[in-house]
């Protein structure tokens, strides 16, 4: 079975999420949608505070605002209330979204949370300004000759499975190392830090933690880790960057069917670019 097929897999075993919501199929209509200038405003204020508490700068944290399914808009209104770094989890749907989005707003920063198909790694370098989900030899291989066939060069994040869950994305932490050599000494590639998702429904400091020195140990400064539910545990952890979408946009509405199978999970639940089991809560 080839890791792209794998992938797929887990994106199926994954269409519950860990917060016991259901199929996208099954989920309730969102309602009104939020007021992305107040609850932007909310959250910078609450990442201010959790840089405060944890003796850090404020402002020194990065807040990505993961859109996964949201309408244009909506994005577009919070653009509008200045935010500049958004994250989706599907190739597709980044396709279709976010082109007049970046050609109206030039300094957007657009980062990929969801677990990439090795076939659509070219299309996650000329789409992408970030890439959080690099977590096997083969991907690793095809974003490093698409990087080189284009002369983009998004920044990288690596994915550790913090807990070795079989049913998520990432390298096991037993691999970590080696992996890491191997995308950066091998492949080329322009790894600039770590990202986890801690298990659902623990403490997800000890990963953080975990996450944190080993990043230190290979020289690595950036940390991708932090949720809608624990981005102010990520913060005084150490994190750079914390992937926040539920807090932020609401609910998710259910996705079209004419965006098609999704490329993974992202984050977690809701946020992570996962909306399952995987990268944001």
């Amino acid at each position: 079975m080839t890791d792209d097929r794998t992938a797929r897999d887990r994106t199926a075993r994954d269409r519950t999420a860990p917060d016991g919501s259901p199929p996208d199929s099954h989920r309730p209509d969102p309602g009104p949608a939020p007021d992305p200038a107040a609850r932007l405003d909310v959250l910078n204020r609450r990442l201010d505070e959790a840089c405060r508490r944890a003796g850090r700068e404020p402002g020194s944290v990065k807040l990505v605002a993961v859109s996964k399914y949201h309408p244009r808009d909506l994005v577009a209104a919070t653009i509008d209330a200045g935010q500049r770094d958004f994250a989706e989890s599907r190739v597709q749907e980044a396709r279709a979204k976010w082109p007049p989005l970046r050609a109206r707003y030039p300094d957007l920063r657009l980062h990929l949370v969801g677990p990439l198909q090795t076939k659509k790694a070219a299309a996650a370098v000329t789409g992408f300004d970030v890439l959080h989900s690099v977590d096997r030899p083969r991907l690793a291989a095809a974003l490093a000759a698409a990087m080189a066939r284009t002369g983009r060069r998004p920044d990288c994040f690596v994915q550790v499975n913090t807990a070795d869950e079989p049913h998520k994305s990432g390298v096991p932490l037993e691999a970590a190392d080696a992996f890491l050599k191997e995308c950066r000494d091998v492949c080329g590639l322009p790894v600039v830090g770590l990202m986890c998702l801690p298990p659902y429904g623990r403490d997800p400091r000890p990963h953080f933690r975990l996450l944190r020195s080993l990043a230190a140990a290979h020289g690595l400064t950036q940390l991708s880790m932090g949720m809608s539910a624990d981005f102010e545990a990520a913060v005084a952890e150490g994190a750079t960057l914390v992937r926040v979408g539920r807090a932020l946009f609401g609910p998710r509405p259910r996705p079209r069917r004419a965006d098609g199978p999704p490329d993974g999970r992202t984050d977690g639940p809701p946020d992570s670019g996962a909306d399952g089991p995987s990268a944001t809560r």
